[in-house]
C-alpha cells in the first residue's frame, strides 16, 4: 500500500522538480519549501546558479587585472615625466651656468669696446629676468636660447 502512494507521489514531485525556475532556487528566498528546495537541487537550478556566479566571478577578475595592468602603466608614465621633468630642470641649470661663464668670459674680452660692453650688460639684464621670472620651465627655456644665440654671435664678432 506504502508502495502504490509513493509511485501516485513520484510523478508529482517530479513534476513539481520541473517547475521550479532559478529566481525560485535562490539561496537567500526563505518563502520555499522543502520540496521546491528539492527540485531546485535536483532540477540543477543550484548548480547553474553557481556556475553562472563563478563565470562573474572570473570576469570581474580579469577586468580588475586590466585594471592594474592599466594603473602600472599609468605610474611607469608619471614617473617617467617625473624624471623627464628632472633631466629638463637640469639641462636649464646647466644652460644657465653656461650662459653665465660665457657672458663673463665675453665681457673681459669686449673690454675698451663700448659697443659690445652695452650688448653684453643688455644680455646680463634679460638673463637675471629670465631667472626671476615666473614663467613656465618652456618658456624660461626659449628664452634661454635666444639669449645662447646672442652671446654666441657676439662671441664670433669678439673672435673668441
Amino acid at each position: 500500500m506504502k508502495k502504490r502512494y509513493l509511485l501516485l507521489l513520484s510523478p508529482l514531485v517530479f513534476l513539481a522538480g520541473c517547475s521550479t525556475t532559478l529566481e525560485q532556487c535562490d539561496p537567500k528566498n526563505t518563502d520555499i519549501g522543502i520540496m521546491d528546495k528539492i527540485s531546485c537541487n535536483y532540477s540543477g537550478n543550484y548548480q547553474s546558479r553557481v556556475d553562472r556566479k563563478q563565470q562573474i566571478l572570473e570576469n570581474e577578475k580579469r577586468a580588475n587585472q586590466q585594471f592594474k595592468e592599466i594603473y602600472a602603466a599609468i605610474e611607469k608614465q608619471k614617473n617617467d615625466s617625473a624624471l623627464s621633468i628632472k633631466q629638463k630642470q637640469a639641462q636649464q641649470q646647466k644652460l644657465k651656468t653656461d650662459l653665465t661663464k660665457l657672458t663673463n668670459e665675453i665681457k673681459q674680452k669686449a673690454q675698451g669696446r663700448n659697443d659690445l660692453q652695452a650688448q653684453v650688460a643688455d644680455i646680463e639684464q634679460q638673463l637675471k629676468k629670465v631667472n626671476s621670472s615666473s614663467s613656465s620651465e618652456l618658456e624660461k627655456q626659449v628664452e634661454l636660447d635666444k639669449l645662447n644665440k646672442k652671446l654666441q654671435q657676439l662671441q664670433k664678432a669678439l673672435n673668441i
